[in-house]
């Protein structure tokens, strides 16, 4: 049990990850829509796999920098 309290970092990167993946997806099959495209599902993989890996990297970005006091 300790081992998953010590791990709850990673929990919450993978959340916030797979919730700015869904919205990337979303946005875009919104505007391809309003654009009256058709998106294959190959290109929202993409789209989506671009948009996790993007916010796993900010997320250990924004963890990197000290706080001001």
């Amino acid at each position: 049990m300790r081992i998953l309290s010590e791990l709850s970092w990673l929990w919450e990167t993978l959340g916030i990850a797979l919730a700015a993946a869904a919205v990337c997806i979303a946005c875009a099959a919104l505007i391809c829509k309003a654009a009256k495209k058709k998106l294959s599902k190959k290109v929202l993989a993409a789209i989506g796999a671009a948009a996790f890996v993007g916010a796993i990297l900010s997320v250990i970005l924004i963890a990197r920098t000290p706080m001001p006091l």
